[in-house]
């Protein structure tokens, strides 16, 4: 079964390496069994060992973490980030990159969606978003 990130926290109120190595780890796990390409799939199950095995203590420990960060950014969704988020730095998740949402082009009703070389933006009257793709007319991404 494919998994897809989720928009929100995976760890929240602590900047200890440990909690962050642990729960960095849970997610990139959980993620990596949807990676099409063997390759990567391996290159993040090892990335996984690597953190599990490492001390916290130890200075490779951040080089770990960095590492996991910028694997879990590879596998975000669409139009987000994984970081912390803006306002608290000890709240890790995915995030909407609120600048490159801004920069689509809206669409006032979905039924305006058509095939085109860019992904769409549809804002309804609650505010929630939805993000066209360009290439299917689908959407690709729903924050609420």
């Amino acid at each position: 079964m494919k998994h897809t990130a989720y928009v929100g926290s995976i760890s929240t109120g602590t900047l200890l390496t440990e909690d962050l190595l642990e729960a960095f780890v849970g997610e990139l796990s959980f993620l990596a069994d949807s990676v099409d390409h063997p390759g990567n799939r391996q290159t993040y199950e090892d990335l996984c060992q690597e953190a599990i095995d490492a001390d916290p203590e130890s200075e490779d420990a951040q080089e770990i973490l960095n590492s996991l960060i910028d694997a879990l950014t590879e596998l975000a969704p669409p139009y987000c980030y994984f970081g912390a988020r803006e306002g608290d730095g000890a709240d890790f998740g995915f995030w909407p990159d609120t600048d490159s949402i801004a920069e689509l082009p809206r669409v006032s009703d979905p039924n305006e969606v058509r095939i085109a070389d860019h992904d769409w933006l549809f804002v309804n009257d609650h505010g929630n978003i939805t993000i066209y793709s360009g290439a299917t007319a689908q959407p690709i991404l729903e924050l609420v």
